[in-house]
């Protein structure tokens, strides 16, 4: 499992809107472009959404499902076809909120996946491009929150 994690000068409230917001999310992943709900009432368990995604020229859509949500606390979602469940842990702090973020492989990828993974095309070392993606994403995700 990959983990990062982030203290910030903002309430666990302003977090929770910021990592539930599947459509804004791409203000803070390096490799996100977008998403949007497409079933169920959004951030609720079995909601589903699509994600945009872009690695130098290659793009690609992955198709999620909410799997855990524990509101203010907790948000979860798989991501069908690399099998990796997503999640936001927040902890209220003395001075804001504590964000962990977590990558957890649950199956095998789909094959496309695999495929793609092999070629090197979207990184040599994609287990270390995820790693600082996840850092990258909750230090952009700081500046957001703590802006003045």
């Amino acid at each position: 499992m990959d983990l990062a994690t982030i203290d910030v000068d903002a309430p666990p409230s302003r977090v929770w809107d910021l990592v539930t917001d599947i459509a804004g999310y791409h203000r803070f992943s390096p490799e996100n472009t977008g998403g949007r709900w497409t079933g169920g009432e959004p951030v609720t368990v079995g909601a589903t959404f699509t994600g945009s995604n872009r690695h130098r020229l290659i793009r690609w859509t992955t198709h999620c499902t909410v799997v855990d949500v524990v509101p203010g606390r907790r948000f979860s979602f798989e991501s069908d076809e690399p099998k990796a469940r997503w999640t936001y842990e927040i902890e209220p702090t003395a001075t804001g909120s504590r964000i962990t973020e977590t990558r957890e492989i649950y199956g095998t990828p789909v094959l496309y996946v695999r495929l793609v993974q092999r070629s090197h095309l979207i990184g040599s070392n994609r287990d270390g491009l995820m790693q600082q993606g996840m850092r990258d994403t909750l230090a952009a995700m700081k500046a957001e929150l703590e802006k003045r």
